[in-house]
């Protein structure tokens, strides 16, 4: 009797085992019924809802690493007989952003004319943008070469290029050498074959790569394509690619300001473009770079005959210089040179700084000193809040000494703690009421260096606080970047106060945590704390910010690290 009931237990057991269900928690349980057609439809739902309840989870790098290795090989494995869950995989492979999925994707890119392949693809390119699959980068280029030569494969009532665009932000955000030349020859197409918005997503990639053999495509783009005048247009994109090559494009952009550059050359004349238009290019492209190299060239180009006393100024046969042209050409200069910072360019802004009297230049290079800063600098600039006036006939006769208050502004932020009386003393010379007035908006700086005199920590308390004058910021950080240069650290605590509120401190905020930087260096979180701001007033930003906010582009494109990712500035 005893045998019969052990038996009876024993056979109970193992029917009990033989019936069980498999278990959902486990990733075998989908992945075996994904690979058999009959309950393939049941496997993907079961499937999705683990993995939905993985990717919510927190600490499930181990179960998404068994995603990777269990589920992802038998997508692979169906592909090509599971057509009606073919965006389900991809829609899974997206969420889960493993870059072991690109044999997966690679399958996916394929275009022959129909809506549902165009979709797939996009979904592809998602996910390999997700998860920088470099497998994918051979794949994307060659569908890339293949829409080149026949566009049409990316024409759609609603989106068309959408494609090449995504291809484009894809190879940028891998960072992949390899997709250089494929993404030149983008670069290279006409707006007949391309809508610009791929021209200008191939720019950017080009600047994330870094590859300097993009330069000459880069420079011939602006001449190439017609484009929109806003603050993402292909010029824009173009020289913010440039600023992150750094410089090993400096070179080619001084062959472009010095009209030596023949394929710009070529296309400028074919597009009636001056001369002028070219030099103003290059100029603001090497101020963008930041790279003092370009110093002694750019010197060179400044035009300066009209800034001598008129009796001496230089004619070209029986007519004067283009007083314009010139005018137009120095503020472009003196911006860029004002860019780099370098104290090289001293003597010759000095030189233009009181003898046009026209705000259109006059303006710049008191900028430009004042960034530059230094023993000259200061000295020039106090002249100019001594005895500075602009043209009534250029302006109204009320700010005709505007200049005197704002070179007192841009002295103070040139100014170490040593120069600061000599400002005071030039500022105590004015004796209009309203210049009075003005002058006294920048005393908030003065206390400041007078307080903090050469003590790096007391100017780290000003520029952090939120709350304090906007001018005191601005100098604080000026003096933080004077006394802390190469501080990595430091730059990051600039970029933190890029949020304040005056368009022309938060230039100064964008400029500084790359001018005071060794070239080359990273800094992702000058980068995140910059493109944190431009997220947050994305679409509600005053138009005032606009220079400011194309600085801080060219700064992030110098400063961002290889493998962090793109920010959201469209």
């Amino acid at each position: 009797m005893r045998k019969l009931i052990v038996s009876t237990l024993f056979s109970t057991l193992v029917l009990s085992s033989a019936c069980k269900e498999p278990d959902p928690n486990k990733f075998e349980t989908h992945v075996e019924r994904i690979k058999n057609a009959d309950t393939r439809s049941q496997g993907f739902i079961g499937l999705e809802k683990l993995t939905k309840t993985v990717l919510d989870a927190q600490e499930n790098d181990d179960l998404v690493d068994e995603f990777a290795t269990k589920a992802i090989p038998a997508f692979e494995e169906v592909w090509g007989e599971a057509e009606e869950q073919q965006e389900k995989m991809l829609e899974l492979l997206r969420a889960v952003g493993r870059p072991e999925a690109a044999p997966v994707w690679n399958m996916a890119l394929e275009l022959d004319g129909s809506a549902g392949a165009r979709k797939k693809v996009m979904m592809a390119l998602d996910g390999i943008k997700k998860s920088k699959a470099e497998g994918s980068v051979e794949k994307i280029i060659e569908l890339y070469e293949e829409i080149l030569a026949k566009p049409a494969l990316d024409d759609s009532e609603t989106d068309a290029g959408k494609v090449r665009l995504m291809m484009a932000e894809t190879l940028g955000a891998i960072g992949d050498a390899r997709a250089v030349p494929v993404l030149i020859k983008v670069m290279e197409q006409t707006t007949e074959t391309q809508p610009v918005a791929v021209h200008r997503a191939a720019a950017k990639a080009l600047g994330r790569i870094g590859d300097p053999s993009a330069v000459d495509a880069l420079l011939t783009v602006t001449f190439r394509v017609p484009d929109a005048p806003t603050t993402t247009n292909i010029g824009m994109r173009a020289k913010q690619a440039l600023a992150a090559i750094g410089e090993p494009a400096v070179p080619k952009v001084l062959q472009m300001l010095r009209g030596d550059h023949e394929a710009v050359q070529d296309l400028a004349a074919k597009n009636g473009v001056p001369q002028p238009v070219i030099q103003q290019t290059a100029a603001g492209i090497l101020g963008a770079m930041g790279v003092s190299s370009a110093v002694d060239e750019l010197v060179g180009f400044m035009p300066t005959e009209d800034c001598q006393p008129a009796d001496d100024k230089k004619k070209k046969g029986d007519e004067e210089t283009d007083v314009a042209a010139s005018a137009g050409l120095r503020a472009v200069i003196a911006n860029a040179l004002g860019f780099i910072g370098d104290e090289k360019a001293s003597d010759a802004l000095c030189g233009c700084t009181m003898s046009t009297k026209n705000p259109g230049d006059m303006f710049p290079i008191m900028e430009a000193l004042g960034r530059i800063g230094g023993e000259k600098a200061v000295s020039c600039l106090n002249e100019v809040i001594k005895a500075g006036e602009y043209d009534t006939e250029i302006v109204v006769s009320d700010f005709k000494y505007e200049p005197r208050w704002d070179a007192a502004r841009f002295a103070v932020l040139a100014a170490s703690p040593s120069n600061i009386a000599s400002i005071k003393e030039a500022m105590a010379t004015n004796k209009d009421a309203n210049v009075t007035k003005q002058l006294a908006q920048w005393d908030a700086g003065i206390t400041l260096v007078e307080t903090c005199k050469e003590d790096a920590a007391c100017y780290e308390k000003t520029l952090q606080d939120v709350n304090a004058d906007w001018f005191s910021r601005e100098k604080a950080a000026f003096e933080v970047a004077r006394l802390k240069k190469g501080d990595v650290k430091s730059a990051e605590a600039i970029s933190k106060a890029f949020k304040v509120r005056n368009p022309d401190a938060r230039i100064t905020m964008a400029w500084l945590p790359m001018h005071m930087l060794e070239r080359g260096t990273e800094c992702g979180a000058c980068v995140d704390a910059i493109q944190g701001v431009l997220d947050a007033e994305k679409g509600s930003m005053d138009a005032k910010y606009q220079a400011s906010v194309l600085r801080a582009r060219e700064t992030m494109a110098a400063l961002r690290p290889s493998d962090a990712e793109g920010g959201a500035d469209e």
